[in-house]
């Protein structure tokens, strides 16, 4: 039998909320507690939903087609966002070549902090302004002997983790990927503004042995900070590590994160750092904490996260050689009905609810092959700067109607540098390419028959979720690996 939420409860809740807690705890003690499941959702404002496939599930035909419905299902939310935020002319601004700058830490031994330069694009960063604005609060304080001190920390918070929004969930993922951190060991982003006068004096985010008890007993002791500014400051709004003599200016877009903790666990005080009050203008900025969760390992173990990046964003569109394309292209035309049973590992390529087989191969001879790595061997080593080595050309693989490549990453023992090139299609409507960048940002790309796309492989999660709508679609992989002696 359930019952109702008590005044008592709802101190609770709110006390909880405003600390960032696991929202799935809150919602699991609320539910042992006998409350009732709707009751519970309009008090936090949330409930659990499936994340997905679980890390030993098999994809049978039912979790297959399940797992596609999970994958259109953000596909569509993703294409809603980029919709409402990025016409066409600001999309070709923001995925330039220049769009995404190489991040650098903070050459310091005393502290672990980072610089991640355009994290956010500029449309991202106004719409999280447009939100957080619609609900902010005064902020509130944990920090031990400062109480009395009502200027101490006079800006106002926006919990953003309690909002159903497709943009706020995708840029939590791409926190959490970026960071190499599983999202069960954070709190939820937070949204933090600032107008003129405000400030957040000195402080660290790691929690005093006095708050320990209180503050950590469930979720353990916060390690990482990950901060973007969402605009650029008139006047004012530094972030100052007091310890480090290190001041960041407010740039829209650009992140920081660091390191709480020293290398034994403890927190690391000069990691101590304020928010300058605000001369001129405002400043809205996101910030989402992450936690050690009862000693358990908090970072990711796949073998992508030690993958080297060799480019600012990881992929380029590029057209093939055309001498080489009608050479490939003749190829075809004579061999196009000589197609070959497929066997590809890991059942990335089939077609959801059919036992029709999903793609076929047709065979280069060893003369186009080499072709085709001498011709992409000098571009490909311009556009990663690094001397590479050939490994193989797969020929030409036909993609069925209805045919899905699930995301991946290819293999790192010979897949690093690579190359699509699209040769032939029959479709009713463009069949792109989701891949995400180095910041894990996710990019809709379209090939046109005699264009190649060069993209790092083995680092980056590509593949095509959406069923092919259309009769067939060719394309040859390339790959390299970095040259021995580079």
């Amino acid at each position: 039998m359930t019952k109702k939420i008590s005044k008592d409860w709802h101190k609770w809740i709110k006390v909880n909320l405003d600390r960032g807690c696991d929202l799935d705890e809150m919602h699991a003690i609320l539910m042992k507690e006998g409350f009732a499941p709707p009751d519970i959702k309009k008090s936090l404002r949330y409930e659990p939903v499936f994340s997905g496939l679980e890390e030993n599930d098999v994809l049978s035909k039912k979790s297959k087609t399940s797992f596609l419905k999970k994958i259109k299902s953000l596909y569509d939310e993703y294409k809603v966002v980029k919709k409402r935020l990025i016409d066409e002319k600001n999309l070709e601004s923001s995925t330039s070549e220049d769009a995404i700058d190489k991040f650098y830490k903070l050459d310091t031994p005393l502290a672990e902090i980072y610089c991640i330069n355009d994290f956010l694009n500029k449309n991202e960063c106004e719409e999280l302004i447009r939100i957080i604005k619609k609900r902010l609060k005064p902020s509130s304080i944990v920090i031990s002997g400062i109480e009395e001190d009502k200027n101490f920390r006079t800006s106002r918070t926006c919990d953003l983790g309690n909002l159903d929004n497709p943009l706020i969930k995708e840029i939590d993922r791409r926190i959490c990927e970026f960071i190499g951190i599983d999202q069960k060991f954070s709190e939820m982003i937070q949204g933090q503004y600032y107008e003129v006068g405000e400030e957040f004096k000195s402080h660290t985010d790691f929690f005093e042995k006095d708050q320990m008890q209180n503050f950590t007993k469930k979720n353990g002791q916060r390690t990482f900070t990950f901060m973007v500014y969402l605009n650029d400051v008139e006047e004012g709004g530094e972030t100052e590590f007091i310890n480090l003599n290190r001041v960041f200016t407010p740039k829209q877009g650009t992140a920081l994160s660091w390191n709480n903790l020293t290398s034994t666990g403890l927190g690391n005080h000069n990691t101590m750092h304020q928010a300058h009050p605000i001369k001129k203008g405002n400043k809205a900025v996101i910030t989402k904490w992450f936690r050690e969760r009862n000693g358990e390992e908090i970072f990711r173990k796949e073998p992508s996260l030690s993958v080297t990046n060799y480019t600012d964003r990881g992929f380029k569109k590029a057209e093939l050689d055309k001498t080489l394309f009608s050479e490939i292209i003749n190829f075809y035309s004579q061999n196009k009905n000589d197609k070959k049973r497929e066997h590809i590992d890991g059942n990335f390529v089939y077609i959801p609810d059919s036992k029709e087989e999903a793609s076929k191969l047709i065979e280069l001879p060893r003369e186009l092959k080499e072709k085709v790595h001498t011709t992409l061997k000098e571009p490909l080593e311009k556009w990663s700067n690094t001397s590479l080595d050939a490994t193989f050309v797969y020929g030409i693989r036909v993609y069925q109607e209805g045919a899905v490549l699930v995301p991946h990453r290819d293999r790192e023992e010979t897949h690093i540098i690579s190359a699509i090139i699209n040769i032939d299609q029959e479709i009713n409507e463009d069949w792109p390419l989701i891949i995400e960048d180095h910041l894990y940002r996710k990019h809709e790309l379209t090939l046109k028959p005699g264009e190649v796309l060069y993209y790092e492989s083995a680092k980056l999660l590509h593949g095509r979720p959406i069923p092919l709508n259309g009769k067939s679609f060719a394309n040859i992989f390339c790959h390299f690996m970095p040259a021995k002696d580079s």
